[in-house]
């Protein structure tokens, strides 16, 4: 906007445009803040827009006032009955003991607010409780700039690497990650945030605590600010529109959201709606109430404690009957369909049937989704601005109504017809309860629910011991059934039988030759050559077969002929072993194999089927003869291996025997020369571990050279990424037409600091930006590792690079030193 078009208006002088009075009055919302008071001079008719305004006081800000109108249009934030804020004088005592108890601890307080006014609102507190306090450099900007129009508190020093003993430090939420900060070793560290209230916040931010201190008006200053107005029409814009508005009808006022469409609503509305995390009668976990299992994720994502997680879930897990408590379990452990089942519901799906269940844009709920960067919490935000009404009693209440629920998704063949089910089903549950919906969905409950958290507190909801509980675990491969067995007392009949897939045992990287040498300490080495495929497990019974891969996921609609082919195996056994592309004698290459990724039995060879034949290379034997081999020495289950003679498509791994370091390096060369990944060394007398990344199995692989690739896009990521900009697309040069070709996406390899300063750099040369995604000046050059090149169709080089990892940023290039698309394509002719 050019500056003849800027005018500054003090508070309540006068503005006359066209037969209109404009006046500005102070909103309390941070130093500066202004509601917009408009007064109609034909009919004297006014309105009143608020903006982001509080009620309450603050050092800070100028004191809140507000004038009659006729119409007013608020922000309703925090629009809700349970956001009622504690008072300032609390709050603020609360500040200051924490940051004077963090500082006789010898320990570095550090505050998080938005660098515009919650920052300043933090420097005074602490400059008036006489704290000593720096800045971090976005708040000490905001904060000159301030002092400079006239907020009495001076800006205090610049916080640059060093915070000397005795001094706070208040920064932005995104610096908790910066360089300087995490360079704080003794920090502790506190958010302030209004959403403090909320449940699970202190786990979100991933701080030592949260203090609700909010410059946006709480739930009873919204209902001051009406009957102060006193309009005659409320309009509600931001927040929970729609459930605000309602409460006002409710009081007798006019009141709509701004988005529209619930004025159609009004004969529907209900009485005030139960508590959607509410508990269920004293007694009644036994029946399995998803608000329970809610509640319980809930408390247990609140606290940091590991200790506290295990004694809540055992809590909730103990009083459980059989079915509760394995689907309880099933849940907890994100295996919605039990453990050999895996429910496919992408993004996509749940985004349709919001979009379905709301009658909401695409645009709305992109504009949601950029903010919270949580699918979960979207769909929490978007049904209440849409519902209402309490939805009928007709959805699923307790957690078998889930399980039936996850079936029928299961089952149903088309996404389409998936998100019209799902969208049905938003529509009958409070937005809190599709909120955890939502995150059992997608995985994410955020509650930190790891395998080993579960195992202890299946252990101690049932008094059973932890490591009679893994071991349990580890033979059934199934947490559910373990914990039946904890349960029942019987956690000794857990065994190793066909068809109970196990977690694979894993080997752990060396960078050479010598590292395993001197790692496995004597000669000789036994050695296998690592094959380019899949893991898998093939269960033999004497009469069926069943195939599993690396996350125990069933292959066998996608490999029918492997199960087809074992029932010609001498007896019945369970190997581990790596499934590959193989045809006319040699192995072909991880992009042929992926052909048959997916496609399922009934699809038949137009979808290539068994165009791409595959072999199944054995390379160890946990049982045979129903005779458990797990705790048997490597050399004996290799030796049982071989006994069993295998023909095709079964095939027994080479096994070679190294007497010195230089053997060793030979067949490492024989194995890259023959087309396999590297090598595998193995301790003769290692038993197998499942689920173990030990040091009795060594691997040793081949690196493909890593290839110089320009940055063109930079994504904001998720989770404790959300607030960076941490995926990043990048391109190779065609050397013909001299344009960019992207080949690639990577978010791993870098530190958070890195990442932290790259975000800034992409901020500041974005050329356009498209929902989450930023395309960046061509600047950045990344030195990019990969296993291998394939073709595809997705990049405009006609590549992609596998498995790609960030080796390093390479400052010392320029876009004119990155490599070419004619160097990329001859990388892919080759094997690592």
């Amino acid at each position: 906007m050019g500056a003849n078009r800027i005018q500054t208006l003090a508070y309540h002088e006068v503005l006359e445009i066209a037969g209109h009075e404009i006046r500005l009055l102070p909103a309390g919302h941070i130093f500066g803040s202004a509601m917009l008071h408009v007064t109609r001079r034909e009919d004297q008719a006014t309105l009143l827009y608020t903006g982001d305004y509080k009620l309450r006081g603050s050092l800070t800000s100028e004191p809140t006032e507000l004038l009659p109108a006729d119409t007013l249009i608020m922000e309703t934030t925090f629009g809700r009955p349970n956001f009622v804020f504690p008072p300032r004088e609390k709050i603020v005592a609360d500040i200051i003991h924490f940051v004077k108890s963090t500082l006789e601890d010898g320990e570095q307080p550090v505050l998080l607010g938005y660098s515009l006014g919650k920052a300043q609102e933090a420097l005074a507190i602490l400059q008036e409780a006489n704290i000593p306090v720096m800045a971090h450099k976005t708040v000490a900007e905001m904060s000159v700039a301030c002092h400079e129009a006239g907020l009495p508190f001076p800006p205090p020093p610049v916080f640059e690497g060093t915070l000397p003993e005795g001094f706070a430090l208040v920064a932005p939420p995104n610096a908790v990650r910066a360089k300087q900060v995490k360079g704080l070793k003794k920090r502790r560290v506190a958010m302030l945030s209004g959403w403090a209230l909320t449940p699970g916040s202190q786990y979100r931010y991933q701080t030592d605590a949260v203090f609700p201190l909010s410059d946006h008006a709480d739930y009873p200053e919204l209902i001051e600010t009406v009957r102060k107005v006193s309009p005659k029409l409320v309009l509600t814009l931001h927040g929970s529109t729609r459930e605000f508005a309602r409460d006002l009808r409710r009081e007798g006022f006019e009141a709509w959201s701004i988005y529209g469409d619930d004025q159609i609503e009004l004969s529907l509305e209900k009485e005030e709606e139960a508590s959607p995390l509410a508990t269920s009668p004293e007694g009644s976990l036994g029946q399995g109430q998803f608000a329970d299992l809610a509640q319980t994720i809930t408390k247990v994502s609140e606290t940091p404690s590991r200790l506290r997680k295990i004694s809540l879930l055992a809590d909730y897990l103990r009083p459980l009957d059989d079915e509760v408590l394995a689907l309880s379990v099933h849940f907890l452990s994100g295996k919605l369909l039990g453990e050999r089942k895996a429910l496919t519901l992408g993004t996509a799906a749940i985004r349709q049937a919001l979009l379905e269940a709301t009658q909401s844009s695409l645009a709305h709920y992109r504009q949601i989704s950029n903010t919270t960067a949580d699918a979960a919490r979207t769909a929490r935000i978007l049904l209440e601005q849409t519902q209402l009404e309490s939805p009928e009693n007709s959805g699923p209440v307790n957690l078998t109504d889930f399980a039936e629920l996850f079936q029928q998704l299961a089952s149903i063949p088309g996404t389409l017809q998936k998100s019209s089910l799902l969208a049905t089903t938003f529509r009958q549950l409070l937005p809190a309860q599709s909120e955890f919906l939502v995150r059992l969905l997608t995985g994410d409950l955020r509650a930190g629910l790891k395998t080993a958290l579960l195992e202890d507190a299946v252990a101690e909801a049932f008094s059973a011991d932890p490591k009679q509980v893994r071991r349990a675990h580890m033979l059934e491969g199934d947490l559910a059934k373990t914990a039946l067995l904890a349960k029942s007392g019987t956690l000794d009949s857990a065994s190793l039988r066909a068809h109970s897939p196990l977690s694979p045992m894993l080997a752990s990287p060396e960078p050479d030759a010598e590292a395993i040498v001197q790692r496995l300490g004597e000669f000789p080495i036994h050695l296998e050559p690592k094959h380019d495929g899949i893991r898998a497990q093939l269960h033999y019974d004497g009469q069926e077969a069943s195939l599993f891969s690396r996350d125990l996921r069933s292959l066998g609609e996608e490999f029918p002929e492997v199960l087809e082919a074992a029932k010609t195996l001498p007896a019945p056994c369970i190997l581990d072993g790596e499934l590959i592309a193989f045809a006319a004698g040699r192995q072909l290459n991880f992009f042929d194999l992926q052909k048959r990724l997916g496609r399922k039995r009934h699809q038949g060879d137009l979808f290539f089927g068994e165009a791409v034949p595959v072999r199944f290379v054995a390379f160890d034997l946990l049982s045979l003869d129903e005779e458990n081999l797990l705790e048997s020495p490597y050399l004996e289950r290799r030796k049982h291996l071989e006994e069993l003679s295998l023909t095709e498509p079964f095939h027994t791994i080479e096994h070679y025997q190294a007497s010195s370091l230089e053997e060793v390096e030979q067949q490492f060369k024989h194995a890259l020369a023959a087309g396999h990944e590297g090598l595998i060394a193995k301790e003769p007398k290692s038993p197998y571990s499942p689920g173990r990344r030990g040091k009795s199995w060594l691997k040793l692989k081949g690196m493909m050279p890593t290839l110089d690739c320009v940055v063109i896009a930079a994504q904001q990521g998720h989770g404790r990424r959300a607030e960076v900009l941490s995926d990043y697309t990048f391109a190779v040069r065609d050397e013909r037409t001299g344009a960019l070709a992207t080949i690639g996406k990577a978010y791993s390899g870098l530190t958070d600091e890195e990442i932290e300063d790259l975000t800034e750099h992409f901020k500041k040369t974005t050329l356009e930006k498209k929902r989450r995604v930023q395309w960046v000046e061509p600047t950045i050059v990344l030195e990019i590792a990969f296993d291998s090149i394939n073709p595809s169709k997705r990049h405009d080089s006609g590549l992609a690079l596998r498995f790609p990892c960030i080796k390093a940023i390479r400052r010392d290039k320029g876009p004119a030193d990155i490599d070419t698309l004619a160097s990329a394509q001859a990388l892919a002719g080759r094997k690592p």
